[in-house]
């Protein structure tokens, strides 16, 4: 369970990597109409990147050591946020790796389950934050270069052609 939501949560920083033109291309506050909730999604991924980094190091450090403290720095390359949240972002991965270091000093279920616990509520914000990106891929684009449409006519006594 832990293994496929720490895929989820890869799988939407990997979204995030291919989105990275369009989000480079406007600052944050201005992509987003709801920028605080969207800082509040991103220290919430911080955190939880910060308490998975610790239980995973401690449960897998060979194939986890530093996949976490990696996937953090990822994210806050690809957000480039503001320096204030970049900073805010940092200090809840640091504080969710000591609670998690201090609470779990070693590897049983409890941690286990307590990562898996961490990673669906990182899901769901992960979620969250590709949802704007989504709807913008979804969006039709529109060539800055194509002829306008002409006007649509609403005069049907113009209309002869019609054999009503």
């Amino acid at each position: 369970m832990a293994n496929l939501m720490s895929k989820r949560i890869a799988l939407c920083a990997l979204i995030l990597a291919g989105a990275t033109p369009l989000a480079a291309a406007t600052p944050l506050a201005a992509q987003d109409p709801d920028y605080e909730a969207r800082a509040a999604d991103l220290k919430s991924l911080s955190r939880a990147f910060g308490e998975l980094h610790a239980i995973r190091r401690l449960c897998d450090p060979d194939r986890e050591a530093e996949a976490w403290r990696d996937r953090m720095r990822k994210l806050i390359d690809l957000e480039t946020p503001a320096p204030s949240l970049r900073d805010e972002m940092i200090g809840e991965f640091n504080d969710g790796f000591r609670s998690a270091q201090a609470r779990f000093p070693y590897c049983d279920r409890d941690a286990r389950d307590h990562a898996a616990l961490v990673a669906t509520d990182a899901d769901k914000a992960a979620t969250r934050l590709v949802e704007p990106i989504y709807e913008a891929l979804a969006r039709p684009a529109i060539d800055p270069y194509a002829p306008p449409a002409p006007p649509a006519s609403n005069d049907d006594d113009d209309n002869n052609d019609s054999p009503y």
